[in-house]
């Protein structure tokens, strides 16, 4: 079971970095297009609707993976694995919170600010999960 729950626990981040990538650049597209919607009549619909749409799930796709690999490190916790620093712990809070956190900001009125807020948020998980790959390997298990 640890050595499952290991791999894993070392696999969910490309997951967390490719679902975190796709809103960021969505995130950054939607901005975009809304801006050229909102100066000229050029963007579609559909084109605001399908980014919109990628932006939400693939958003909320590396928050549920940032809650998966959580509940893994906890699981490895519990069985005695320990990562090679400390600060891994907090790196994963950051890929745990930085959705939900940006979400109960984010008023939900002004949509170009959410689109902005949602996006740094996207980029924090990127950044965080960066950054719990290179704390992490090397420890005890």
């Amino acid at each position: 079971m640890k050595s499952a729950a290991l791999q894993f626990h070392q696999f969910v981040p490309t997951l967390i970095l490719i679902a975190g990538g796709i809103a960021l650049v969505c995130g950054i597209a939607l901005y975009v297009a809304r801006r050229r919607a909102a100066r000229d009549a050029v963007t579609t619909a559909g084109l605001l609707f399908a980014l919109n749409r990628a932006f939400r799930v693939a958003l909320w796709s590396a928050a549920g993976l940032g809650l998966l690999q959580a509940l893994l490190g906890i699981v490895l916790v519990t069985q005695g694995c320990s990562p090679r620093e400390g600060l891994h712990y907090v790196y994963g809070l950051i890929v745990l919170g930085a959705v939900p956190v940006a979400y109960v900001y984010s008023d939900q009125a002004n949509v170009r600010r959410d689109i902005i807020i949602m996006s740094i948020a996207a980029a924090a998980v990127i950044g965080a999960a960066i950054r719990g790959l290179a704390t992490g390997p090397g420890g005890v298990c």
